[in-house]
Order: C-alpha cells, then sequence, then structure tokens
C-alpha cells in the first residue's frame, strides 16, 4: 500500500536523526516526541505481475517541523535537507513507510541522498526494506533537472566484517535508471549461506561482465547478503572496479521448495561501476 503523506512525527525524526538525534533509533524519536520531549543456490521463478504504477505518496511540505523535540522548533524541511552529511539511524522496531518517507523529503527537498545507519539484522532488514520503498517512489516523481531519482548504495561496516553487524548504507544519485528482473540466474541466500563465498560468486560474475542480482527474504540473509556485496567491493577494487547495489520487492516462487506459494522477496542488482 502507498505511504501516506509524512506527519510531524516523521518530520521530527528527520530533523533529529540530522543534528544530536544522530545516536537514536527513529522510532525511539518518534516516542520521545509523543512523551512530549547455507550455500549459494540459483533464484526462483518470477510470476507475473501487474505493470500498474501507484502514484508519488508524499507531496512537499513547507511547514515547521513542531516544537515537541525542542532546540530547532520551526525549521523547515528545506533548512534541515541542506546538511552537508545527514543521517538516520534504523532500528529493528523502525517502519519502513516512514524510513522511506524520511529519505524521499531529504531528496526532494535539499537535493542529496542520506546515509542509514543500522545495527543488527532486523535493523538491516527493515533499512533495505526502507530504501525499496524510496526508490519505487522516487521514481515517479522528477528532480530539479526534470528527471526520476535513481538511488544506488554502498554498505560500510564498522570493525572485522567477520562479527560486525554495525552498517552505513551510503546513499548516492545513478545516472539512469537500472531495470533488472529476477530470473533463475539469480543467486539465492539463506540464513546459513557463507558470505565469502558469496562474495566470490558475485565478483567472479562482475569479473566476467555478467549481470549480478541477489534475491534474499528475512533479516539473517539480508546481513549475509550486505556482508558479501562489502567484501566483493574489496575484492574487485584491487582491479580497478567499484560495486554498489540497489534494491527492489518482487513476488517470487521459493525456489528451495516445489509448488510454494509465491511471496514477497528482497531483490539486490549489482552495479558494477567504471
Amino acid at each position: 500500500p502507498c505511504p501516506q503523506r509524512p506527519n510531524s512525527e516523521v518530520l521530527d525524526l528527520i530533523r533529529v536523526s540530522m543534528s544530536t538525534g544522530v545516536d537514536m533509533a527513529l522510532d525511539d524519536v518518534i516516542k520521545q516526541s509523543s512523551r512530549g520531549s547455507g550455500g549459494v543456490v540459483r533464484g526462483g521463478r518470477p510470476p507475473r505481475r501487474s505493470s500498474a504504477r501507484s502514484s508519488a505518496p508524499y507531496q512537499r511540505s513547507k511547514a515547521p517541523l513542531g516544537e515537541a523535540v525542542g532546540t530547532m522548533s520551526g525549521a523547515s524541511v528545506s533548512e534541515l535537507a541542506a546538511s552537508d552529511n545527514p543521517k538516520l539511524k534504523v532500528s529493528g522496531e523502525s517502519k519502513p513507510n516512514s524510513v522511506a518517507g524520511a529519505i524521499c523529503n531529504i531528496v526532494r527537498e535539499g537535493q542529496k541522498l542520506p546515509s542509514l545507519l543500522a545495527t543488527g539484522p532486523a535493523a538491516l532488514n527493515q533499512a533495505c526494506k526502507a530504501m525499496a520503498i524510496a526508490r519505487k517512489y522516487l521514481h515517479e516523481e522528477p528532480d530539479d533537472k526534470g528527471g526520476p531519482v535513481e538511488i544506488v548504495i554502498k554498505p560500510t561496516f564498522e570493525g572485522d566484517i567477520r562479527q560486525s553487524s554495525n552498517v552505513s548504507y551510503e546513499l548516492h544519485r545513478a545516472a539512469e535508471i537500472i531495470e533488472r528482473e529476477p530470473s533463475e540466474d539469480d543467486l539465492t541466500v539463506k540464513d546459513k549461506t557463507d558470505c565469502f563465498k558469496l562474495a566470490g560468486a558475485i565478483a567472479g560474475r562482475v569479473r566476467d561482465g555478467e549481470d549480478v542480482s541477489i534475491t534474499t527474504k528475512g533479516p539473517v540473509p539480508v546481513l549475509v547478503t550486505t556482508k558479501a556485496i562489502a567484501l566483493a567491493q574489496e575484492y574487485v577494487a584491487e582491479e580497478g572496479l567499484s560495486l554498489s547495489f540497489t534494491v527492489q520487492f518482487r513476488d517470487l516462487e521459493d525456489p528451495s521448495l516445489r509448488g510454494s506459494p509465491v511471496s514477497t522477496f528482497v531483490q539486490f542488482i549489482i552495479v558494477r561501476e567504471a
């Protein structure tokens, strides 16, 4: 369903996350405001999908942010989006639609993209859902140059990637819309997939000039996939290549369960950059 227009809570969380609240999860900010303060396998088979597109869910807002969270009351979205380094922290309890709304408003008003900070599989899963939602709706409205906005993402882990689940998703603007649908050649990730083997498969396909996509579902597989992409970035960097990814929802049959019902998966599309 289409997210609703951002309310004052969403605008408050953008403001706090970009100033003193960067260490708070988005839904913690909302609560504060309301108080008055396996191995690598091939991918699934896509069913028929409707081509209908819904309208963009957000309108431009010039309203002040409200009084509930303190020191910058009265600031506009435009002033917040003027930040040099906007950051939003996502928790496992964050609502993807709310985070997507924050991303859309920062892009719309400041023509820049924020970073999403997440720790733990549940938070990473919510962050990826939010980026998929935001990407869908940014495709449907023009930017300052009259065209749609496409995003690509680079993940960076804090500390040893073997142990860490603390990641920064750095969003960047792509030169053109990226269109790629799932196929039976896609890589699929499960809870026990080895991120190093998956990274090797990604890097190998990139070196061979092949398209690379990964379909997955659930918090742990999303963490494994994110680690594998970060590792693959390191592998191909030695050869002068650069990787990022974008993300979207797709309805698929589970490739590991014969005759399984169609369900919604997250598709990571690997983007090779010159």
